[in-house]
């Protein structure tokens, strides 16, 4: 813990030097971006509120168009002030507070026929707008595929057919996914910075989504938000022909390495792979389904956001330059910087130890294997088993049973993530590459968009402790020495009911045996 304060302070006093360079004007992308008008979707996301943060923070926009629809009650006023309340936002109420009164709600809704954007709202984008970021995205692998492809197919055709008609637009950036074309037949093959063959044309699915219930899945690829991605990507092929527009695919995103602070991640990861480090840091999770000697691509929030910004600059540049022949692609992967399954969780089960939180529940251990009857057979003996004898102690004193829901909820995450734990894709990413050397000096410190700059066995730890400060929501400092009694004597215990459990499955099989060689 107390490196990981040390570096919050690092990263402080580095973002202070960035505020002097930028106001300086010695920075090529804050310049492209100085003054612009920008429409972004999926603002209230992950990926989305970090773009706003850095977007205010080193790029001094004029305005934020934000394309929000009322949620749970809240209206868009209520939902902004929600999001504003997240904690990637502090240092910018500090320092720039009035960065509030320039982001401005568009009511819409991405999976609606011209985003539902009234009249008046689309001719404030048309008249004004010069950059479209399109963020938006339903990322719920189990989502049927009427729903994923209103949002991510036709969301895509919307906003192409709104770019069209903006009269002062410079660039469209589309965020798909490095997964998008990474399908079970090309697995540990090269996925290029290029387009695919879509698996369905874009009209056709978009037809069926609005005319029937639900459609099948295309069975070479692992879930719906791929599946729909790949196709979102067609769309951009066919119909953004003449648009300064690219595409980032970025892999796996996870918690911010440096900006704005160490480690922040959006609570709603845990709908990812950030909930199976929160799973087993609470000691709720002791099984995975995985395999050791592949590489897996996790990407830091801020390295995604900067290859988003330098990208759309680019861009401009080529246009400008009469140079925009193809539609360019950008992997943000770990490509030039493998990191191997079983390094990430051994990381994890030593160094990561002394990140494990005082809040959990029980001892923190994770069997790992990659077969999948044993998994199921662990699962059950290891999570529903003992959830049912919690469960009933919980109906006895009068509580809520609630850890077979949990692990119910816990077994579907596990199985939606068991293709990027157990498949390996070799991802390009030359495009990218060239993005971060095309760049001065000044902007790939401030503007970082190459993975090959990340220590892994760092990045993995920041992600550990984010998962902590900001999941978990435990920030407490000095309590080493309380979390590892508290960890031994949960270990001593955990002995002794696998103790009892071979003993209880030798008894059952003993009598077992007794009373069938009785009758025979």
């Amino acid at each position: 813990m107390e490196s990981m304060l040390a570096l919050e302070r690092e990263v402080q006093e580095h973002q202070q030097d960035v505020e002097k360079v930028i106001a300086s004007g010695a920075s090529d992308v804050e310049r492209f971006y100085a003054g612009s008008n920008i429409f972004l979707t999926g603002g209230s996301g992950f990926i989305g509120k970090h773009l706003i943060e850095k977007l205010f923070r080193c790029c001094n926009v004029n305005k934020i168009y934000l394309l929000l629809r009322s949620k749970k009650g809240k209206n868009v006023h209520q939902r902004i002030n929600q999001i504003l309340k997240d904690p990637v936002f502090d240092s910018l109420h500090k320092h720039k507070s009035d960065f509030v009164k320039n982001i401005i709600p568009i009511v819409g809704d991405i999976s609606e026929k011209e985003l539902g954007i009234g009249s008046a709202d689309q001719n404030i984008i048309t008249e004004q707008v010069n950059i479209i970021i399109h963020a938006a995205a339903n990322v719920n692998f189990n989502e049927n595929v009427k729903a994923a492809t209103l949002m991510n197919v036709r969301g895509i055709r919307e906003i192409v057919r709104l770019a069209k008609c903006c009269k002062q637009l410079r660039s469209v950036v589309h965020v798909s996914t490095a997964y998008s074309h990474a399908t079970k037949s090309r697995v540990r093959q090269a996925v290029k910075e290029q387009f695919y063959d879509s698996p369905i044309p874009p009209n056709t699915m978009i037809e069926m989504a609005e005319t029937i219930e639900q459609n099948k899945l295309n069975e070479d690829h692992t879930n719906t938000y791929t599946f729909t991605k790949a196709v979102a990507e067609e769309v951009v092929r066919t119909e953004a022909q003449g648009l300064p527009i690219c595409i980032v695919r970025p892999s796996v995103v996870i918690s911010s390495y440096r900006e704005p602070l160490p480690g922040w991640i959006d609570p709603w990861n845990i709908n990812g792979p950030s909930g199976v480090i929160l799973g087993s840091y609470t000691g709720i999770i002791h099984v995975l389904k995985l395999t050791g000697d592949i590489v897996i691509s996790c990407v830091p929030v801020d390295i995604v956001t900067n290859t988003i910004l330098v990208a759309a600059r680019e861009n401009a540049i080529q246009i400008n330059q009469s140079n925009l022949e193809d539609i360019k692609i950008y992997n943000v992967t770990n490509n030039r910087n493998p990191l191997v399954l079983s390094h990430f969780t051994k990381i994890l089960d030593t160094s990561g130890r002394s990140l494990i939180s005082l809040r959990a529940i029980w001892y923190c251990f994770c069997l790992e294997t990659s077969n999948s009857f044993t998994n199921v057979i662990l699962f059950w003996l290891l999570h529903f088993v003992p959830a049912f004898f919690a469960d009933i102690a919980c109906k006895i004193i009068g509580k809520r049973p609630i850890l077979i829901e949990t692990y119910k909820k816990i077994y579907k995450l596990t199985s939606a993530l068991e293709s990027f734990m157990n498949m390996e894709w070799k991802f390009q990413d030359d495009n990218t590459l060239n993005l971060y050397l095309n760049l001065s000096n000044i902007d790939r410190d401030i503007f970082n968009c190459d993975m090959a700059t990340i220590d892994n066995t760092e990045m993995t730890l920041i992600w550990a402790y984010g998962v902590r400060k900001y999941i978990i929501k435990d920030r407490t400092v000095n309590n080493a020495d309380q979390v590892a009694r508290k960890q031994f004597w949960l270990k001593i215990l955990t002995y002794f009911i696998l103790f009892l459990y071979v003993y209880l499955f030798y008894k059952i099989i003993m009598t077992s045996y007794s009373i069938i060689t009785t009758f025979i």
